[in-house]
């Protein structure tokens, strides 16, 4: 008798066990499909975003903001700390202007005219995907976006490989 008793309990264990194993993956599925129906559009790169950019093998790196319209437009401001003379740490301001597209996968570039710090400018093209969103009236909203520029650094003077991440700071208001 207490044989059956526990081995009533034990099942009693495993089927709660189990039905919340399926409660979380249904969930987890329900989360899943959420986002998978929603496409990515321009207005998914929309906001307010903090930028950081790491330039070579950590030689420099620029802190900044850009923000996006939600339209294909974007503008922003750097600051980039870079190697100076004698062993030392220079800071430049540049700014940042210009376009992008954004694919229904995620994908997408920026073309980007940079203001160095002694007036002239520079073109480059970051290829980017979102890697993290989130969905506000229906439009899956870029939190995060990783990119690699295509060219090498037009800022610091080792023209090495150059990676942003950007991270949205305000949620979005007049993007829609």
């Amino acid at each position: 008798m207490e044989i059956i008793k526990r081995t009533c309990k034990s099942l009693a264990a495993l089927l709660v066990l189990g039905s919340l194993g399926v409660n979380i993956a249904l969930a987890q599925q329900d989360h899943d499909a959420e986002h998978s129906q929603h496409k990515y559009t321009l207005a998914s790169v929309c906001g307010d975003y903090g930028a950081v950019a790491t330039y070579g093998a950590n030689i420099a790196r620029a802190l900044g903001t850009e923000k996006a319209d939600g339209r294909g437009k974007l503008t922003g401001a750097a600051i980039v700390n870079q190697p100076g003379p004698n062993n030392t740490r220079a800071l430049a301001s540049i700014g940042i202007a210009g376009t992008y597209v954004v694919n229904t996968d995620g994908t997408g570039s920026m073309v980007l005219t940079i203001t160095l710090p002694n007036g002239s400018t520079a073109s480059v093209t970051e290829d980017f995907v979102i890697t993290k969103a989130k969905v506000v009236d229906g439009i899956a909203i870029a939190t995060e976006i990783v990119d690699a520029q295509e060219e090498p650094s037009a800022v610091i003077d080792d023209r090495g490989f150059v990676t942003h991440t950007y991270t949205l700071r305000t949620a979005p208001e007049s993007c829609r």
